[in-house]
């Protein structure tokens, strides 16, 4: 077992022993809702494999609900793809794991239940990461305490959630799913060269986060050097409101652009970069 496991492993155990059933029983699928928060975003995804595994093997792991509003109703913590591909087959029940919480509790557990089982997308677990931290006032700190990680590895990860949609959503395009890597890509988007990092990644120049790192390494060190090379190597032509910068130095205009969008976004911020 991972020390990753061993230590949510133990988070679980210690949310069990606090006012918690932890019975096992054969619930009524008419009687199980899933849950409007859950960190899993493709709720569906993958159900007809799962349903022939079901159908072939049975249920090997029963699905974790928690006590509903109404009397004898039920919400999933974890397990909404068993309980979809259950219904898929006709099932009219399921084995649950109760778990007898507080309503507050119920999101954190449902993250902690799919980490153990490392079943989530990147994005979906920074996402989830990120809700649990509002909710509950959460500092990095205390999530790092709570996943066995340290506070700036926490920081590093919810990072990502501070890339503009448009840019997860072109990474999610190049199915970028190394975690390290995205956290790389959160790098490059704050010094406006995010569109330069997923270029070289798409067209496979761009593989490991250690290409990733010497990326953002070298977008600090270009303009610098370019700012040596400036006055001899460009010519400024104004048009109007616009400002042409000519050169045949293919690579200095490109460090140019760099070191300019590198300027407006610590100034503006990385929306005012179009």
């Amino acid at each position: 077992m991972s020390l990753k496991s061993k230590r949510l492993g133990t988070l679980a155990d210690i949310y069990q022993s606090e006012n918690l059933d932890g019975t096992i029983r054969t619930i009524k699928l008419d009687k199980i809702e899933p849950s409007e928060h859950q960190p899993r975003q493709e709720r569906k995804k993958g159900i007809d494999e799962l349903a022939a595994s079901l159908k072939a093997d049975g249920l090997l792991q029963p699905i974790v609900v928690s006590k509903g509003r109404g009397d004898g109703n039920y919400k999933i913590i974890a397990g909404e793809r068993r309980f979809h591909a259950a219904k898929s087959l006709g099932w009219l029940e399921i084995e649950c794991k109760i778990l007898d919480r507080p309503q507050n509790e119920i999101y954190k557990l449902a993250i902690i239940e799919n980490l153990q089982r490392e079943n989530l997308s990147p994005y979906e677990e920074v996402e989830a990461l990120v809700f649990l931290k509002s909710a509950h006032n959460y500092t990095d700190a205390d999530l790092g305490d709570m996943f066995g990680k340290s506070r700036s590895y926490m920081s590093e990860v919810l990072s990502i959630a501070g890339m503009e949609k448009k840019d997860l959503d072109r990474c999610r395009s190049l199915d970028i799913q190394n975690k390290n890597l995205l956290v790389q890509a959160a790098q490059a988007s704050k010094k406006g060269a995010l569109s330069d990092f997923l270029d070289l990644y798409s067209k496979g120049q761009l593989k490991t986060v250690r290409d990733a790192k010497d990326f953002n390494k070298q977008s600090i060190e270009k303009p610098i050097e370019s700012q040596r090379r400036l006055p001899s190597q460009y010519k400024l032509k104004r048009s109007g409101n616009s400002i042409i910068i000519q050169s045949e130095d293919e690579i200095l205009l490109g460090e140019i652009l760099k070191f300019i969008r590198k300027e407006i976004s610590k100034k503006f911020g990385d929306s005012a970069i179009t």
